[in-house]
């Protein structure tokens, strides 16, 4: 699991070395990681379950929502600091778990409002942070980051109910080929260039990115309980940061980690009470 969160928190970096437009980034990501993960899922759950796909609804919506919360993601990327996309997109968790109280009539507790308290004041911290010296790209880059934390939250609401009839694996599976059926359209309207370095990048991002990482995530299940995982669901944004750090000169100011650490707590929080929010990552 900590090799998983660590791969996880290095895509960005590759997001940025690609120079690709986010639609297209995520579209190749995502194609070359399906043989692999088709494979794995059949595999493991065996024909006759994999594709029994009803209802479908659920499946459906979770995959739409989870292309576009992986396009709005590394176009913040583009725009604003990796600390300032990865931190606003970890508010994810609060809002599925506001949507499954408005819609799923999941209790509003103690813990579930300090942690809306916590993320609220962690966002509007990083948001202060970048109004001391206003930037069109970076402020755009701050909106379209709170944006892909929100499709983040519904993709996990709609994963939510998906996997009270299907298997994890079979959820994210479906995810995957509906996000490259959705995003085939953007090779056709959506100028971009390809060489050797960039198709070797896209490749390390299907394989190692996608594929392998959900493998060792969904193994590492077997032998982690719930508390143990929601504390290494959220390595990764701080692998992300430090990367980011170390790679791309992002310095993050005292702004922005105490408005990442409020909104990692907030998020820890969700994630602990509600496990099934930790079936499937989100990169």
């Amino acid at each position: 699991m900590l090799l998983a969160t660590f791969i996880w928190g290095s895509i960005p970096i590759f997001s940025i070395w690609c120079n690709l437009p986010s639609p297209i980034f995520v579209f190749f990501r995502v194609f070359f990681a399906i043989p692999l993960v088709l494979f794995y899922s059949i595999k493991k759950l065996g024909k006759d379950e994999f594709f029994r796909i009803k209802p479908f609804a659920p499946l459906f919506l979770s995959g739409i929502a989870l292309a576009l919360n992986w396009i709005l993601f590394f176009w913040a990327i583009s725009l604003t600091s990796i600390a300032n996309a990865v931190v606003l997109y970890y508010l994810g968790p609060i809002f599925t778990i506001l949507l499954a109280i408005l819609f799923l009539k999941e209790n509003f507790t103690f813990n579930i409002g300090l942690s809306v308290f916590l993320a609220l004041g962690g966002m509007c911290l990083i948001f202060a942070n970048n109004s001391l010296s206003f930037h069109l790209n970076e402020v755009s880059g701050l909106i379209i980051a709170f944006f892909s934390g929100l499709c983040f939250g519904i993709s996990g609401f709609f994963s939510k109910m998906a996997v009270m009839h299907h298997s994890a694996i079979k959820l994210t599976s479906y995810q995957i080929i509906i996000s490259v059926v959705l995003l085939v359209p953007f090779l056709f309207f959506i100028h971009f260039k390809l060489d050797g370095r960039i198709l070797g990048l896209l490749l390390i991002t299907g394989i190692i990115h996608t594929a392998l990482a959900l493998f060792l995530w969904y193994d590492s299940f077997n032998y982690l309980n719930v508390i143990t995982v929601s504390i290494f669901a959220y390595l990764d944004p701080l692998f992300a940061i430090l990367l980011g750090a170390i790679f791309l000169k992002q310095i993050p100011t005292l702004f922005q980690i105490i408005g990442a650490c409020l909104i990692i707590v907030a998020g820890f929080l969700v994630s602990a009470l509600h496990p099934k929010l930790l079936f499937k990552r989100k990169y």
